[in-house]
């Protein structure tokens, strides 16, 4: 009985499971503890990045942004280092100095801006389990696209036409200025022969002449937004003195001798001691002046007309009292002696002159040589013609176009008219903002006008026609035929529609080492977060 008691109270004991949570939960403690504390961690260091990531990706963003403005690229790393501090809170205390540094994408040089940083500070867990303090690293990488602008000389303004800009014939055009065409077409700008350009860049809001890109080394920019026309704000002037009606004559001019001139002055001083002029002796002056025999020579000056070869002599003779009474009252006394010789006289025969003056004109037909005078000049309906073998100048004038007025620029003129200065401007009453916007302005045709019609207006220029100023013809076609040059900037032509033609010779369009400042395109700049 007594072994069967002990067989099943043995057995009970062996079967009870009453302890074993106990001991489960005894050995479990440990991993629980850790558990818990590495998760307490873990959210430490997700935080820490997260915070630390996105103060990178902003300073890249912001130092990227700098570097696309070269006004500002050389402060990219203030920028980005300014934008890394302001968005950081929980790591502010222990995180170290960011790197930032221009780096390489994509295959390009210097064309991102690269940020990375570290945050280190021991963690109750992790630190009693390692030994060591917790870092945490970010890395971000902004590349950037520089902003453009593109000027241009040549812009045709017409929004849809084929061939707004066509070049033809075997014409050179060799300034690197800029073309552009405001026409979305897909044929813009066209060619028509085997010319020879070099303009720099080709900017067009439609397509180009497949032609450009196997024959010149421009940089071609098709179907471009945000092209447009620089003057479409600006109207013309009309000032009181441009509102009076005048025409145009022609008048003769006096004939002109010229001859060359020898002039021989001798000048004698003697010196007298006497009451009156008329009862003096000679005095010795130990102080007064020398004697002179100066000679001059000149060529083919202009004389008086009624001018005879041979020599003319003239004597001046003058007193000049010296002070003193009586007696002992001195003088002196100058003989100067002219002798003048005419040689080689030539009489020229003056010819018909032109001199106009501001104001509204229906015709400007030049028909001999012609001086503008300074000012703006309003041609209503008719046309500005200038004819071969006149010389016609001005400097400080604009010519306004009105009610489907034209200019004719005819071969053999030689030409030299120069646009007014925002000075010049100011000058006959227009404000100094407007005059700012239309100085350089030499021709001006009024939205208004009904156009030049089918026979545009015409430039047949030849080597001595210069033209400094700027062309704006925003309802008519410009023909350019001939050959122009400037002496002080690019010549702007800026038309509805521009067609060069036949043996045209643009290659001192734009004077050597000058540049176009009118702006027809600005690209944004553009930066991209891409790690």
């Amino acid at each position: 009985m007594i072994l069967k008691f002990m067989r099943e109270k043995i057995a009970h004991i062996a079967g009870c499971k009453s302890g074993n949570a106990t001991m489960m939960v005894a050995l479990g403690m440990p991993v629980l503890i850790g558990g818990a504390g590495l998760g307490v961690d873990m959210t430490q260091w997700y935080m820490w990045k997260r915070e630390l990531q996105f103060a990178v990706d902003q300073a890249a963003i912001a130092g990227a942004w700098a570097a696309a403005d070269t006004e500002t690229e050389s402060t990219f790393q203030t920028r980005a280092l300014q934008e890394f501090d302001a968005n950081l809170s929980v790591t502010d205390d222990f995180n170290a100095a960011p790197t930032i540094q221009l780096a390489n994408f994509a295959g390009g040089t210097d064309n991102s801006v690269a940020v990375s940083a570290t945050a280190t500070k021991e963690l109750p867990f992790t630190s009693f389990l390692t030994g060591e303090a917790a870092t945490i690293y970010a890395y971000a990488q902004a590349t950037f696209e520089e902003g453009t602008t593109f000027t241009s000389c040549l812009i045709a303004l017409d929004d849809d036409d084929a061939g707004a800009i066509t070049i033809g014939g075997s014409s050179v055009l060799t300034a690197s200025c800029g073309l552009a065409a405001l026409s979305t077409d897909d044929m813009s700008i066209t060619v028509n022969g085997d010319p020879t350009v070099d303009a720099g860049w080709i900017l067009s809001a439609g397509g180009v002449d497949e032609w450009f890109y196997t024959n010149t080394d421009d940089v071609i920019l098709e179907y471009m937004d945000g092209l447009y026309d620089p003057f479409a704000s600006l109207s013309p002037p009309n000032p009181t003195a441009s509102q009076i009606s005048r025409t145009y004559t022609c008048t003769a001019e006096n004939d002109t001798t010229y001859a060359d001139v020898d002039i021989r002055t001798v000048t004698d001083y003697t010196y007298w001691e006497g009451p009156t002029r008329n009862n003096v002796t000679l005095w010795t002056n130990p102080s007064g002046h020398d004697d002179s025999d100066v000679t001059s020579s000149s060529n083919d000056i202009i004389v008086p007309n009624d001018t005879v070869a041979g020599t003319t002599t003239v004597v001046d003779e003058t007193w000049r009292d010296l002070g003193g009474n009586g007696q002992t009252k001195k003088w002196e006394q100058r003989v100067r002696t002219i002798t003048t010789t005419y040689d080689d006289l030539t009489l020229v025969e003056g010819g018909l002159a032109g001199n106009v003056r501001p104001g509204t004109y229906t015709d400007i037909h030049i028909s001999c040589n012609t001086a503008f005078a300074p000012g703006v000049y309003n041609i209503v309906g008719g046309t500005l013609i200038i004819n071969g073998q006149h010389e016609v100048t001005g400097a400080g004038v604009m010519f306004v176009l009105y009610d489907g007025a034209s200019i004719q620029v005819n071969g053999g003129a030689d030409i030299n008219l120069t646009a007014m200065t925002a000075a010049d401007l100011m000058s006959v009453g227009v404000s100094p903002s407007d005059a700012n916007d239309l100085a350089g302005m030499l021709v001006f045709e009024d939205r208004d006008s009904a156009g030049a019609g089918t026979n545009g207006q015409s430039f047949n220029g030849n080597a001595n026609t210069v033209l400094n100023g700027t062309f704006y013809f925003p309802v008519s076609e410009v023909f350019f035929a001939g050959t122009a040059s400037v002496t002080s900037q690019c010549l702007m032509i800026a038309a509805n529609n521009i067609t060069i033609t036949g043996t045209t010779d643009m290659e001192t369009f734009c004077p050597a080492d000058s540049t176009e400042d009118t702006t027809v395109v600005s690209t944004e700049a553009k930066v991209r977060l891409v790690a």
